[in-house]
């Protein structure tokens, strides 16, 4: 059986939502957190950094809520970025063509830096 995988979020003094997700993203998982992320956008709909940092597997379910997520900022002028994954999560990003999609940071304090200086300049 799983661990519950759980999703806490942040507002930065920039502006920018950063949406922490910890355990993994399997379709139990993705089913977890879903809600959450829904009530997350509802409340923010331009800059979210998604944490993946303390995330050890995901799966088509849990890449699917991203996709979705991301287009559903797309089309309201905002965007969905990903920060942190471990080489495992990476590697299976990377093979389903999400740095064509997404901007992908190695970790979240690299994505803050870049993003909250873009938002500066």
């Amino acid at each position: 059986m799983n661990e519950q995988t759980i999703l806490q979020s942040e507002e930065r003094p920039s502006g920018l939502k950063v949406i922490h997700i910890q355990g993994d993203l399997d379709s139990m998982g993705t089913h977890m957190v879903q809600d959450k992320f829904d009530d997350e956008l509802a409340e923010h709909e331009s800059h979210v950094v998604v944490d993946m940092g303390r995330v050890g597997f995901i799966s088509s379910a849990g890449m699917a809520m991203l996709l979705v997520k991301g287009k559903r900022l797309r089309q309201v002028g905002g965007k969905l970025t990903i920060a942190g994954a471990s080489a495992r999560v990476h590697e299976v990003l990377s093979l389903a063509g999400f740095h064509e999609l997404f901007e992908v940071y190695p970790t979240l304090d690299n994505a803050l830096e870049s993003l909250e200086t873009a938002s500066k300049g």
